[in-house]
C-alpha cells in the first residue's frame, strides 16, 4: 500500500472546505466560557461522544437540555432521560452527574476561574484529563472539549486521525494505546504539519477528520 501524502490531503480539503472550516472554528470560539451552562454542555457532549458518534452525542445533549434536566435533576432522573436515546445510559449518566456535582461543590461552576488557574497548555488539559472529579474524560475527550470552546491548540486523536497518520508513515502501525506521553508526541507531529500549512492545530484536526469521514461536525 502506497503512503498517503498528508500535505496533499490537507490542500485538497482546503480547496473544498476552507470557508466551512473557518466558520466552524469561529463557532467554537464564540462559546462563552463565563456561561456555566454553555460550557458544561460542551463537557457533557464529549463525555457522550466517546465511543459513539458526534451526531448521537448532539442528539443526546439536546434531550438532556430539556427542562434543564442535566443541570438540576438527580442521577436517576438523568439516567432515565439518557435511556430514551442513548446506549450507555448508566455509566455515562454517572459520569455526567458526578462531574456536575464536583464542579459545583469544589469550583462553584466557575469555568473561567478554572482556566485562569490552569492557564498553561498542558495544565489546562490535564485538569480535565487527569482529574478524578472529571469523570469519563481522558486526553482525547479533554482536547475535544477545549477545542469546542475555542482553545485552538489541541488535537483530537481519534481513530480516524490515528489511522491517517499511520497511512502517512508519520507514526508506527503498532501505535494503539494513547497514554499521555504518546498523545503529546503525536500531537507534536501534527503541530509541525499545522505550522507548515499556516493552520491552527484544531483547524488541521477538522481538515484531517473531514478527509476520513466526509463530515464537519464538532
Amino acid at each position: 500500500m502506497n503512503k498517503v501524502d498528508i500535505d496533499l490531503v490537507i490542500e485538497k480539503v482546503l480547496q473544498e472546505k476552507k470557508i466551512e472550516i473557518a466558520e466552524k472554528m469561529d463557532l467554537f470560539s464564540s462559546v462563552n466560557i463565563n456561561s456555566y451552562k454553555d460550557t458544561f454542555l460542551e463537557l457533557v457532549f464529549v463525555i457522550l461522544a466517546a465511543g459513539t458518534s458526534a451526531e448521537l452525542a448532539l442528539k443526546t445533549v439536546n434531550a438532556l437540555k430539556l427542562d434543564n434536566c442535566v443541570f438540576v435533576q438527580s442521577l436517576d432522573q438523568i439516567v432515565v432521560r439518557l435511556k430514551s436515546c442513548y446506549r450507555f445510559y448508566n455509566l455515562r449518566g454517572k459520569y455526567i452527574f458526578n462531574t456536575r456535582e464536583y464542579l459545583e461543590n469544589f469550583h462553584k461552576n466557575e469555568f473561567a476561574k478554572i482556566f485562569k488557574d490552569n492557564s498553561s497548555h498542558y495544565n489546562r488539559r490535564r485538569f480535565f484529563s487527569s482529574n478524578p472529579g472529571i469523570q469519563g474524560v481522558g486526553m482525547k475527550a479533554a482536547s475535544h472539549f477545549l477545542r469546542n470552546i475555542g482553545f485552538d491548540d489541541y488535537a483530537i486523536l481519534d481513530k480516524h486521525i490515528i489511522n491517517l497518520l499511520k497511512d502517512s508513515g508519520l507514526i508506527s502501525k503498532k501505535v494503539s494505546v494513547l497514554n499521555e506521553q504518546t498523545y503529546i508526541e503525536i500531537e507534536n507531529i501534527l503541530k509541525v504539519i499545522a505550522l507548515r500549512h499556516n493552520l491552527s492545530l484544531s483547524s488541521l484536526d477538522l481538515i484531517l477528520w473531514y478527509s476520513k469521514t466526509g463530515k464537519i461536525i464538532k
